[in-house]
């Protein structure tokens, strides 16, 4: 069965890295299938439910807090069963990724995830340097997908879906999953430290990965493709690092000075003068004072657009908003830490404090990883604990690292991976 689990799993990845919407009675695809494969997980070894222990305290809180906030808020019932789904797809995302690393490794993780991005990464460069086949292949995709749920992703992120996207549906899932693929690549590194001919393949695989997340021109990704490896080499090989950094700096010092006038330096990805940049400190003031006005939160599927007339024609903000100020009313506030207090209230930070501490638990490059996922996920509506279900499989193998540890203090015997 643990083969039948892989290849669903596998199948789940492709539908959720290119077919995200494709739906089956009234839900995804993918989502049918994780819940295959969760199931089946349950049932050829229960046990897994306890060898993630920490997730599920933490689920099952989230769970618990969510139901109970929504019944305060009148929550619709449908809001509260599709917040709680959420939730549970996210964990199944969790338990069945440990259980790939624990039954087959955690190279069997890795290479199956880059395998299936490195595609979609290589469709963005190319649909960046204006390839057309790329964009036709891409176009192929998407009209095979819910055309009327992707009008209604086209009415809220029109910006983002003009940037390359690779095989994804727009440029804003294609680099969480380059971004979770290339957290994989760099665990990859770690793990191979020592194989100098493996270290070659890796940081070829790893640039074609920052290359797709350049291409999509999504600032917050660019921040953590640039960041994590550059900590994780560095840390791992700094007589090598030091001065190949020094160099890259020059040479990239020397590019912007004989290129800016040619690529123009209102460019997006060197620009924060865009309307995206601007329209995130009107969000993030309203995003807060949504909070302050309400910290117990709202309940499942809160949205704040819905709120901003009522928050904003009126004389008792508690901030400062210009009359030109308008992305609260087109757009969620694009902070998954604003999302989750507003859903779970101050609690719901709690939590996530706790779960990422836990989850660094004193490891270095642990703490890189959940950086770059903060660096990114700040800016946009999915991350840990909000349903980024990229980050949720690098959680897996972080989770599988602590059972492993925790295995080998107490004397019990762990196969090695």
């Amino acid at each position: 069965m643990r083969t039948v689990i892989l290849g669903v799993f596998a199948l789940h990845f492709i539908f959720l890295a290119y077919l995200n919407n494709v739906y089956v009675a009234g839900l995804p695809v993918r989502s049918f299938l994780i819940l295959l494969a969760g199931g089946l997980v349950v049932m050829r070894d229960y046990t897994t439910l306890f060898r993630i222990g920490l997730a599920s305290k933490v689920y099952l809180l989230l769970a618990m807090l969510g139901l109970v906030v929504s019944l305060a808020n009148n929550v619709t019932p449908g809001n509260i069963a599709n917040g709680e789904l959420k939730l549970l797809q996210s964990y199944l995302m969790i338990l069945v990724s440990f259980f790939v690393v624990e039954q087959f490794g955690f190279r069997t993780l890795g290479y199956l995830v880059v395998g299936i991005a490195l595609p979609s990464a290589l469709v963005g460069i190319m649909q960046a340097l204006d390839v057309q086949f790329a964009w036709k292949l891409q176009g192929a995709l998407a009209g095979i997908q819910n055309k009327e749920l992707s009008d209604e992703i086209q009415s809220q992120i029109t910006e983002a879906l003009l940037r390359p996207p690779g095989l994804s549906l727009y440029a804003i899932p294609q680099t969480y999953m380059l971004l979770g693929a290339l957290m994989l690549n760099l665990y990859l590194v770690l793990q191979n430290r020592y194989n100098p001919r493996f270290q070659m393949v890796a940081v070829v695989v790893g640039l074609i990965l920052a290359g797709g997340i350049f291409a999509s021109e999504t600032r917050s990704a660019m921040g953590a493709a640039l960041l994590m490896p550059a900590l994780i080499y560095l840390f791992l090989f700094p007589a090598r690092v030091i001065p190949a950094t020094g160099l890259l700096v020059l040479l990239g010092g020397l590019a912007f000075v004989l290129l800016a006038d040619k690529a123009g330096i209102d460019s997006r990805m060197i620009s924060l003068d865009d309307a995206s940049a601007a329209g995130r400190s009107t969000l993030y003031k309203y995003g807060t004072e949504l909070f302050l006005r309400q910290p117990f939160g709202y309940g499942f599927n809160f949205d704040t657009v819905e709120y901003a007339v009522q928050y904003f024609v009126n004389d008792q903000n508690l901030f400062n908003y210009d009359p030109s100020e308008k992305a609260h009313y087109i757009v969620p506030v694009h902070n998954s830490i604003l999302n989750l207090v507003h859903t779970f209230g101050f609690a719901g930070v709690f939590l996530l404090v706790y779960y990422v501490y836990r989850l660094i638990a004193g490891s270095w490059y642990r703490a890189v990883f959940i950086l770059g996922a903060f660096v990114n996920s700040l800016f946009h509506n999915a991350g840990i604990l909000s349903n980024d279900l990229f980050m949720d499989m690098v959680i897996a193998v972080m989770l599988y690292e602590l059972y492993r540890q925790h295995t080998a203090a107490t004397g019990t015997a762990v196969p090695a991976r």
